[in-house]
């Protein structure tokens, strides 16, 4: 399934065929700063935008974690952030479930990683 939507998501894009690698991996630079990522997990696959900042104008951590509180989010991907690189880039990640999955989730995944990164520079 992992395979089937990964490909998908690549037409989707207008890439052409994207396959995981050998390790179960991909990662494409999508834009100057940000970083997509994915990865094969334990039944599914984990979506990860990383957006480089600029150092020391790097948004707080602390409103990414405010963004996707339990708490303000409706649906049951799981959302987690941290930061890398000495504070200079910010990683969101999410991760779908095999069952069922859909090039469109992961497109949409990257959707709303890329508006959650945005809301944190619009401060």
């Amino acid at each position: 399934m992992i395979d089937a939507a990964v490909q998908e998501f690549g037409e989707l894009l207008g890439v052409g065929a994207l396959e995981l690698s050998v390790d179960g991996s991909l990662s494409l630079e999508i834009e100057p700063s940000d970083t997509l990522c994915l990865m094969r997990g334990d039944g599914g696959l984990m979506v990860s935008l990383t957006r480089a900042q600029q150092y020391p104008q790097t948004p707080s951590a602390a409103r990414l974690l405010e963004l996707i509180h339990f708490e303000r989010m409706d649906d049951p991907i799981g959302l987690r952030c941290r930061r890398v690189d000495f504070g200079r880039s910010n990683v969101l990640t999410g991760t779908l479930p095999e069952e069922g999955l859909r090039g469109a989730e992961i497109l949409f995944l990257l959707d709303r990683l890329t508006k959650l990164h945005n809301l944190t520079e619009s401060v």
